[in-house]
């Protein structure tokens, strides 16, 4: 990669990995990740790295079948030809399972096939990498990220989504020491992965949205320093979304530097609202629910954009009824928080258990406003909606836009085309948003009473139950 390719994106990477911001959000801004490589030939480059890095003894190279051919066979050919002491270790899907997730299984296989190692090397994309950012955290040790596919935000998160119980968690964790994105690896990988990274990279627009709503709504936090990061990643990258559906070389080292700085954003802000929102609580849901439903596990940024697609349309169609709102109605009727946490229960509890189920009642009632709260809360939108929106139509990307951004990128615009039926689809509408603690438009929607009044019209809108998929 040369010094004045992406000099924006890549300068902004460089320097980011080397500050210690102390921000008027209240937060210090930092990363423990302290070298990136991107480009050519980047993989040649590991030995040198570690050297600079002080990871020296044993290290193991964790994999799957398909990221070991893409990158790991050369990963451990380059250490070992270098004097590594090096093992391996070829993760496989659980029993009866014929995908290999994220769960305490291979996590616990990786630190106990690590346990006498020094340093982790993973290689592969989203599952690999959270497997081992997961054990790497649980066992104090550093690990490096050798990228196969430029496909998410997560490599430089903080954070692994993990499946614990049935519930898919994203839980606290140490960023990779080092990422290394060879581009001879990455422009073989299957198209539908770039894609993927689009998807999960313009999620910003929404996730950005939902996360300024709950600031305003609840006085959560919110730091606009690192959302104007997470938006320069998504914006550059948009205007090469041709160029990455072809699979050019500039434009996958642009992506993924745009997906590096969108995690690296995540880090930073210390937690996954810059680029997780209602979109992303949709997608968990599709995955958590996958087994019940009898299908695979779909890539995240597909399923992500679909349900961007969705939380937009919301947007559009919830807030010119917002003024209508008679609060005090709303308080008044609303289901008492006990009788909340019994329906998301009985809900979830065919889905994913009922000890699964009752945790997830226990996290949706604990956003869940009564009384007073309800009433301040739905006030200080109810009285000044267009003020409000002033300030997150910034942020947002008007449905028309976001539409045509995908279909540019190639991106799945119905969920038949990620094997999810439509009541899938009304499923995840009514009930994702319970997943999490964080506010989304989707709960904005439940709490005006208009979630489910909308759903045709948002459907409609957001095109994603095509004709034939509905029939």
């Amino acid at each position: 990669m040369t010094d004045n390719e992406h000099p924006q994106l890549i300068g902004s990477i460089r320097e980011l990995l080397e500050v210690r911001r102390r921000c008027p959000c209240g937060r210090v801004h930092e990363t423990p990740t302290q070298r990136v490589f991107i480009g050519r030939d980047a993989l040649d480059q590991l030995p040198q790295m570690l050297t600079e890095l002080n990871l020296t003894g044993t290290a193991l190279v964790v994999a799957d079948s398909a990221t070991f051919n893409a990158a790991g066979e050369q990963t451990l050919s380059i250490l070992r030809q270098a004097g590594g002491d090096v093992g391996e270790l070829l993760v496989e899907p659980e029993s009866g399972e014929s995908q290999i997730e994220a769960t305490e299984v291979p996590v616990q296989l990786v630190q106990q096939e690590a346990a006498d190692c020094d340093y982790l090397v993973a290689v592969g994309s989203g599952t690999i990498n959270d497997i081992a950012k997961a054990a790497s955290t649980q066992l104090g040790m550093p690990y490096v990220a050798v990228a196969t596919a430029a496909s998410m935000t997560g490599y430089s998160s903080g954070l692994a989504a993990v499946t614990v119980a049935a519930i898919k968690q994203t839980v606290p964790a140490i960023p990779p020491l080092a990422i290394i994105a060879d581009t001879e690896v990455i422009t073989t990988a299957p198209r539908q992965m770039r894609a993927a990274g689009v998807g999960d990279l313009v999620s910003r627009s929404s996730s950005g949205t939902d996360w300024k709503l709950a600031s305003l709504l609840r006085g959560d936090y919110f730091c606009p320093w690192v959302a104007q990061l997470a938006e320069s990643a998504d914006q550059q990258c948009r205007q090469a979304v041709g160029q990455i559906r072809q699979g050019k070389r500039d434009a996958l080292e642009l992506l993924m530097s745009g997906l590096l700085l969108a995690g690296i954003a995540i880090t930073m802000a210390q937690t996954s609202a810059p680029a997780s929102g209602g979109g992303h609580l949709i997608s968990h849901y599709w995955d958590m629910t996958a087994t019940a439903r009898g299908r695979h596990h779909g890539l995240h940024g597909l399923q992500v954009a679909l349900g961007d697609l969705i939380c937009t349309a919301l947007y559009e169609k919830l807030w010119p009824r917002i003024g209508e709102t008679d609060v005090d109605k709303l308080v008044a009727t609303r289901l008492p928080a006990a009788e909340f946490a019994r329906q998301t229960r009985e809900y979830y509890a065919p889905l994913i258990g009922p000890e699964a189920a009752q945790q997830i009642a226990q996290i949706a009632t604990s956003k869940y406003a009564t009384g007073d709260q309800l009433r301040r809360q739905l006030a200080r939108i109810v009285s000044k909606p267009d003020r409000m929106w002033a300030q997150l139509e910034p942020l947002f990307t008007p449905g028309q836009q976001l539409r045509e951004l995908f279909d540019n990128a190639g991106l799945p615009r119905t969920v038949g085309e990620c094997g999810i039926s439509p009541e899938e689809v009304a499923c995840a509408y009514g009930f994702a948003s319970r997943l999490r603690e964080r506010y989304t438009v989707l709960d904005l929607a439940y709490d005006l009473g208009l979630l489910e009044e909308l759903r045709e019209e948002v459907f409609a809108e957001a095109g994603v139950i095509s004709q034939t998929v509905a029939q």
